[in-house]
């Protein structure tokens, strides 16, 4: 009976004894695997946009300009596209003001009437230079006119990319600029003229 006790006792002795020293084991493979004064490094999680509704983007963004934008939490963008209607408004205004002076200029000159006075100041100008400069200020109207339609359409179809790319594992180093482009000339005596561009450009960081 004693040997049998003294076999059993050895018996769970033994089957205790590898979880024994896996215990005193962890700590010590812990400690061989960093180098003193080392930490363990933290692994950075990658922030992942919310996937957004390409539909709900381009009804926003048709709505009221940048609200897409909003919508895709490109913030960033809004400066851009307020400012692009901002100076596409201000040279249609400078471009019809300048056109409405000139056709009247031609219309006091043509119009039979005696009482009519022209203006002065365009007094040495022949009347084909008057029409071309009036045809000049047009044309740069119907150009900005035609920006501003391309830049709300442009931000509409921004949103919906914006918006179809969030799908999808895209790096953050591919980004879509927009933004006007404005040009000064000058037209009869020297009076500042300006037309407007549009401009998109895929950028690709290395």
């Amino acid at each position: 009976m004693a040997a049998l006790f003294i076999l059993i006792s050895s018996l769970s002795a033994w089957a205790q004894q590898p979880a024994d020293s896996l215990k005193l084991a962890d700590p010590i493979i812990k400690a061989d695997t960093l180098k003193k004064g080392e930490v363990e490094p933290v692994v950075k999680k990658k922030k992942v946009r919310t996937p957004k509704d390409p539909n709900t983007a381009v009804f926003r963004s048709a709505v009221v300009p940048g609200l897409g934008q909003i919508y895709n939490q490109r913030y960033w963008k809004l400066p851009i596209i307020y400012g692009g209607f901002v100076a596409l408004g201000y040279a249609i205004n400078f471009n019809q003001k300048y056109y409405n002076e000139f056709v009247n200029e031609y219309i006091l000159r043509t119009d039979g009437d005696p009482s009519s006075i022209p203006n002065p100041d365009y007094k040495n100008a022949p009347d084909e230079q008057i029409i071309s400069v009036k045809d000049f200020y047009k044309r740069n109207r119907d150009i900005s006119i035609i920006g501003t339609v391309a830049l709300y359409a442009a931000q509409v179809i921004d949103a919906y990319v914006d918006a179809e790319l969030s799908n999808f594992d895209v790096s953050d180093d591919l980004s879509l600029k927009i933004g006007p482009s404005i040009n000064q000339s000058f037209a009869y005596r020297g009076m500042p003229s300006y037309s407007v561009g549009l401009s998109l450009k895929f950028t690709l960081k290395k």
